[in-house]
């Protein structure tokens, strides 16, 4: 196979050639069970399929670091990357028409779609880009020099989402089922922000030991957590379409500021005009940032730091429930006993007499 080498940059190296002589990505996925050289490669062998995954290296005059490669299935793959360069790196990628979930942990990705009307994408720390390029099109990626960039991408096609969850087209907000459905023919970016939850599994599975066997199965399961994560992401948006929104580095900074909010006054907490105007986003980017950013809504996360304050009333002050529903801002002891029941299964007198019941309620939920 006929090696390319269009750029010095390591990740897109990857691409074309450095791994076993593959022209494309899907290529180096492919050839990953032949030992590709300089790669240290693990391998899981199960009566249908074979998981592998590769270690690599890189050192040269304009980058370092490592590259890791994760091959599931003949459509579903990993590349993990932790690189730094000399000089900012400007490099040409073909379309292979994946469905990409590329999250980026450090560094600035920014892409060049080669097409009118179509306008410059940075990708920074903390967000997660859903990227769809066809087959033949190029796009231009630059890295930066003089910073870490370290990312992860999951890399699939349709028959792997369809294996998963079957027609996962037929639950997306009309324009996203376009460009992730197995009929897309068109460019397709969306960018997201990454809550907590998502990004310790997108952690945990980028710092995970894919040169060994057992490593390769907690790579599998985590993917398929992750999976979870995201379609659950976009299919939320199908509901409530303010759930997918676009965030700028100055939105995250606003909306880390309406957490801070909340945290510090929650008994009752504040309304979203209140928070809104106190941060300088509109209230519609509030309610949308904060899910997207959070992974809860602004009234969900903020009952949940009440209730977990409630627990913690009852559980180490002999204080009468009155008074507790009155320090945690309920006009009425009822409405505080509505809400500690409908948030924890049990009523606020029963948890108090016996703690314990809090987990047996959520084991028979």
């Amino acid at each position: 196979m006929v090696q390319l080498d269009r750029s010095p940059c390591a990740p897109f190296s990857v691409r074309q050639g450095r791994l076993g002589g593959a022209v494309f990505l899907q290529d180096v996925f492919d050839v990953l069970g032949d030992d590709p050289k300089g790669a240290v490669v693990s391998r899981l062998v199960r009566p249908n399929e074979t998981l592998v995954g590769a270690s690599h290296q890189f050192r040269t005059g304009s980058e370092t670091g490592h590259c890791g490669l994760v091959r599931l299935a003949s459509d579903l793959f990993v590349l993990n990357t932790n690189l730094s360069f000399q000089q900012d790196a400007l490099c040409p990628v073909i379309g292979e028409d994946f469905i990409e979930l590329h999250f980026r942990l450090s560094g600035r990705l920014s892409l060049y779609p080669e097409r009118d009307g179509i306008e410059t994408v940075d990708v920074d720390k903390g967000s997660l880009l859903v990227w769809r390029q066809p087959h033949g099109m190029n796009i231009m990626e630059r890295l930066q020099a003089d910073e870490r960039e370290s990312s992860m991408t999951i890399y699939l096609r349709p028959s792997a989402l369809e294996r998963y969850f079957g027609d996962y087209a037929a639950t997306l907000p009309a324009n996203v089922a376009v460009g992730l459905g197995a009929e897309s023919k068109g460019l397709f970016f969306l960018r997201m922000a990454c809550y907590p939850r998502l990004i310790e599994l997108v952690r945990e599975l980028w710092s995970l030991d894919i040169v060994r066997s057992r490593g390769l199965v907690r790579a599998e399961a985590l993917v398929m957590m992750i999976l979870c994560e995201v379609v659950s992401m976009l299919e939320d948006a199908h509901d409530d379409s303010t759930s997918l929104c676009r965030l700028s580095d100055t939105d995250v900074r606003c909306l880390r500021k309406a957490r801070d909010l909340i945290r510090s006054q929650y008994t009752p907490p504040p309304t979203i005009e209140e928070i809104a105007r106190a941060i300088g986003l509109s209230a519609t980017k509030l309610k949308s940032g904060f899910k997207a950013l959070f992974g809860k809504s602004v009234s969900q996360y903020a009952n949940d730091l009440r209730m977990d304050h409630a627990l913690e009333l009852l559980r180490k002050s002999d204080i009468p429930i009155l008074l507790v529903a009155e320090m945690l801002g309920y006009e009425y002891q009822n409405s505080f006993t509505v809400a500690f029941r409908r948030q924890f299964n049990v009523l606020p007198k029963d948890y108090r007499r016996d703690p314990m019941i809090l987990a047996d309620a959520s084991s028979a939920c």
